[in-house]
C-alpha cells in the first residue's frame, strides 16, 4: 500500500514538473495569456509556483531575453522531490 501512495505521489510530482516546465517556456515566448491552454497552464500552475515567490529575484533579464526565476526554483524543488520519491521506490521494491 506504502508503495502505491509513493508511485502515485511520484506521478503527481511528474505532472507538477511538466507543468511549470510548460509555464516556463510560455513565459519565456511571451504566450497570449488570452489563450484557453496558456491561460490554463499559468493558473494551474500558479499554486505550484507561488510558494517560491520571493526567494530569488522574480526576473534575470539577459539582453532582450526574459527569464522567469521564481518558476525555475520552484521546478528544481520539484524535481529533487520527484528524485526522492523515486530512490524510495526503488527501496521498497527491493523487498
Amino acid at each position: 500500500m506504502l508503495k502505491l501512495i509513493i508511485r502515485l505521489a511520484y506521478i503527481a510530482t511528474m505532472f507538477v514538473e511538466a507543468l511549470v516546465i510548460t509555464r516556463i517556456i510560455l513565459l519565456l515566448i511571451n504566450a497570449n495569456t488570452s489563450n484557453t491552454f496558456a491561460n490554463w497552464v499559468l493558473s494551474m500552475s500558479d499554486m505550484f509556483v507561488q510558494p517560491f515567490d520571493g526567494i530569488v529575484a522574480s526576473n534575470l533579464q539577459i539582453n532582450s531575453l526574459v527569464i522567469p526565476l521564481t518558476p525555475v526554483v520552484a521546478l528544481l524543488f520539484y524535481i529533487v522531490a520527484a528524485f526522492v520519491l523515486s530512490e524510495l521506490l526503488k527501496s521498497f521494491s527491493r523487498d
